[in-house]
């Protein structure tokens, strides 16, 4: 007796469209700031530069393309999509909340204007946040709806 296949999904989810589109932005973002202030020097005398209100250097880019980079691999399957989607919100509301009270978080990255680049934080990881809940709502739904 065969086994029946498990159905294939046709086409992309929504929380795989999603991390793609938005890590593909925030990866642009990071090679601006990359650009406007290469240099890769850490603690209170790093120099930054603000790139659309967020500050950036070397250290703070490269750890954009840590973190958004992997968004293409995790979106090869749909339920990695979800699982960075929240992996993502959790690592950016963790650095908000620390960068909202210190200009230097994670005594490597240095914030001299450490209130925008928490709220920057704070609201992207709420983005990837939603991304994970709507797909999770939509998977629970029942078909047809």
């Amino acid at each position: 007796m065969e086994a029946a296949a498990a159905p294939r999904q046709q086409g992309w989810t929504f929380a795989q469209w999603a991390i793609v589109v938005v890590s593909a932005l925030q990866l642009a973002w990071a090679t601006a700031g990359l650009i406007a202030e290469p240099s890769i020097d850490f603690g209170s005398d790093a120099v930054t530069e603000k790139v659309l209100g967020v500050d950036f250097n070397g250290v703070h880019a490269i750890s954009g393309f840590l973190l958004f980079l992997p968004a293409f691999y995790f979106a090869t399957r749909p339920r990695w999509a979800v699982l960075y989607a929240v992996y993502v919100a959790i690592a950016l509301w963790a650095t908000g909340l620390w960068a909202m009270f210190d200009e230097q978080p994670a005594y490597v990255f240095t914030f001299p204007n450490n209130e925008a680049d928490a709220w920057f934080h704070l609201a992207t990881g709420t983005l990837y946040g939603l991304i994970a809940l709507v797909q999770i709502t939509r998977d629970r739904a029942p078909l047809g709806e």
